[in-house]
């Protein structure tokens, strides 16, 4: 038996990118960063690791398209108090932080990589402050202050222990000092 060659239409490839994705973010989540190759991924899928670049072009691209899919849905609501909608959208990046935390850890080792969402989440949080009037530097400030805190909880949460317990724990103690910084925002 002969295979065709070259690449399998993206119709008949023998694994869905949903599939792909779904997979690499198991890998991330159960075997880290340290274990996380594009030969690994095509082990546990059993396909050829070129059906991953047929999908995803490179490492890179399979990054991005990863947190699209882990983070696309990350958003504040579109109307309401301005602490609670800023709250609303971090906690919703917390939370997604938590459930996946290899993903954190690769995003956050790999700096030239900086995936599209997590652009849209900051550009998301500055026009929450630019909404509720802060001075321009102010904001900054603020922007800097919220994103750094959120981004130390995420990387300590994804480096953490991965116990329920230690997850429920290391939620409440960031939704507990988000509280404390909205109200500094607010006065």
């Amino acid at each position: 038996m002969t295979r065709p060659r070259g690449r399998p239409h993206r119709n008949r490839a023998p694994a869905s990118r949903e599939r792909i994705l779904d997979a690499a973010l198991e890998l991330l989540d159960t075997g880290g960063i340290e274990g996380f190759t594009m030969r690994a991924l095509a082990d546990r899928l059993q396909v050829n690791p070129m059906t991953i670049y047929h999908h995803f072009g490179d490492r890179d691209g399979l990054v991005d398209a990863l947190s699209e899919h882990v983070y696309a849905e990350v958003s504040a609501p579109a109307s309401g108090a301005f602490l609670e909608r800023m709250r609303s959208l971090l906690q919703a990046y917390h939370e997604r932080v938590l459930a996946h935390p290899g993903l954190t850890l690769l995003i956050f080792s790999q700096p030239a990589v900086f995936p599209r969402q997590a652009q849209r989440i900051t550009d998301e949080i500055k026009l929450l402050l630019a909404e509720a009037g802060l001075p321009s530097a102010m904001s900054r400030l603020w922007l800097n202050i919220l994103v750094d805190f959120t981004h130390g909880a995420a990387i300590a949460s994804a480096m953490g222990d991965r116990s329920s317990s230690a997850t429920r724990d290391a939620k409440e103690d960031y939704d507990k000092t988000l509280s404390v910084l909205l109200k500094g925002l607010n006065t």
